[in-house]
């Protein structure tokens, strides 16, 4: 007896797309996590770590929002925090207004280090993408967006 493999790709039935989401998102999601970790490395850093510093582009941010955004520990944070403030990528500022919240920055080094990251990933994703055309770019956004708040909304009610 002979077992046919599911066909690949938009023609296979819905069944089977359904059931080879878990293994699609796992799979583009460690092509681009190496990728990534390929590019950060010779900065001395971690994917972690410049997730960290990306978030903090747009400007200050307390470790608690961090946390909020990144699959870590308050504890965790802390200890990466404490490893780019040391490298020289991020500075910490107490505000005069309560002494207990410290606000996190980037340093010049940092700013230009997350950019020169972030502007190397973006031409590989254009790389990737090149010939995916802008619809289907679009309609892997947009499920991509309603999958995400469909798992916010399930994690929500729980």
């Amino acid at each position: 007896m002979t077992t046919s493999n599911p066909p690949d790709g938009p023609d296979r039935p819905i069944e089977d797309l359904s059931t080879y989401l878990g293994a699609g998102i796992t799979e583009l999601f460690n092509a681009l996590d190496k990728a990534m970790a390929q590019e950060v490395a010779p900065h001395g850093i971690t994917n972690l770590e410049y997730d960290l510093l990306w978030y903090c582009m747009e400007g200050e941010r307390t470790a608690t929002e961090l946390a909020q955004v990144l699959p870590v520990d308050g504890s965790r944070i802390s200890r990466l925090v404490t490893g780019l403030v040391d490298r020289g990528l991020l500075r910490r500022r107490r505000l005069r207004s309560d002494r207990r919240i410290v606000m996190l920055s980037l340093t010049d080094e940092g700013r230009e280090t997350t950019s020169g990251i972030f502007e190397n990933m973006q031409r590989y994703y254009a790389m990737l993408t090149e010939e995916i055309g802008e619809e289907e770019l679009r309609v892997f956004a947009s499920v991509t967006a309603r999958i995400v708040a469909k798992h916010a909304a399930v994690q929500g009610s729980e």
